[in-house]
């Protein structure tokens, strides 16, 4: 059960090592783009490049006959990655239980964006979690775990590819200590979750007074989504790279100086070097391009 590409190491594997998929549940086909053209999620996509079915879709995980599919599918265990919340009616159908692939070291970073939120918060490792699902919010029992160290500029997609295969070769690990029905599984010591909730468009507005560091990961962390902007003179700008610096001085948001391949803004503490940006309506583009075209100079001032 999965939708996005984070999913599709894992049912590679799965099929690699030759277990049987009773099926495949995925989300069902959107529109995207400016045609508004319907496409399937990347699992879906996946599975039927590979032959691999049937492959479910259903608009509702509530629907009594999508209960009744999978019942009828007899399948030992339900494998769960970055999908949907499973209601009890199907995560309690298989008989050894259903898992989940959680790209955080649980009970840390429980929710819907695991990797960001790390990543915001400044760690230096996480990792991923194969627990069992219950009726809480990634609170199951833990089968096993694996760590996973996050590199000083590691973005979100850089750091998903790299906990996606992990995930994938933690599965493989995890199903035989399923499968052996011992049990040994390890309870959550709830005392030290923490939560990472889903990102919102709003979050992505630059709030030049906090520290450079604090930018720099949030930078790091909201690729692709929301992405972090600041505006200038009514123009939305968002800063695709950006680097912490020390010293600088003056209002927050103000340039305070002009490289070859950028520019720095002051922040609340410690300066932003700016090297990449996209403004709106544009590409990506080098900073030092933007300062030019744009006719940036020292004393300029970011909303």
């Amino acid at each position: 059960m999965g939708s996005t590409e984070f999913g599709i190491p894992a049912l590679e594997v799965l099929v690699d090592q030759g277990h049987e998929l009773a099926c495949i549940v995925s989300t069902p086909a959107r529109k995207k783009g400016r045609g508004l053209t319907l496409e399937d999620s990347p699992v879906t996509e996946y599975a039927r490049k590979r032959g691999l079915g049937p492959v479910l879709t259903p608009e509702s995980l509530r629907d009594a006959s999508l209960a009744l599919e999978l019942k009828n599918a007899s399948a030992d265990i339900f494998v769960v990655v970055a999908f949907r919340i499973l209601p009890e009616s199907i995560f309690t159908i298989p008989r050894l239980g259903t898992y989940n692939i959680h790209a955080s070291l649980l009970p840390k970073y429980r929710g819907p964006a695991p990797i960001q939120r790390a990543i915001e918060a400044g760690e230096k490792e996480t990792g991923v979690t194969i627990f069992r699902i219950d009726a809480g919010i990634d609170t199951g029992v833990i089968v096993l775990s694996k760590k996973a160290s996050i590199g000083p500029e590691e973005t979100s997609p850089q750091l998903n590819e790299h906990l996606s295969r992990l995930g994938a070769e933690s599965l493989i690990e995890a199903l035989p200590i399923v499968l052996s029905g011992t049990n040994a599984f390890i309870m959550q010591d709830a005392s030290l979750a923490c939560g990472a909730p889903k990102l919102t468009k709003a979050e992505g507005k630059i709030d030049w007074h906090l520290p450079a560091q604090v930018l720099f990961n949030r930078i790091r962390a909201f690729k692709p989504f929301p992405g972090c902007y600041s505006f200038l003179a009514g123009l939305r700008v968002n800063v695709e790279w950006g680097v912490p610096m020390p010293g600088g001085a003056g209002v927050p948001g103000t340039v305070s100086g002009i490289e070859k391949d950028g520019f720095d803004v002051v922040c609340g503490s410690g300066t932003l070097h700016v090297t990449r940006v996209k403004p709106e309506g544009k590409t990506i583009m080098d900073a030092r391009d933007f300062v030019q075209g744009r006719r940036i100079s020292i004393g300029t001032r970011f909303e």
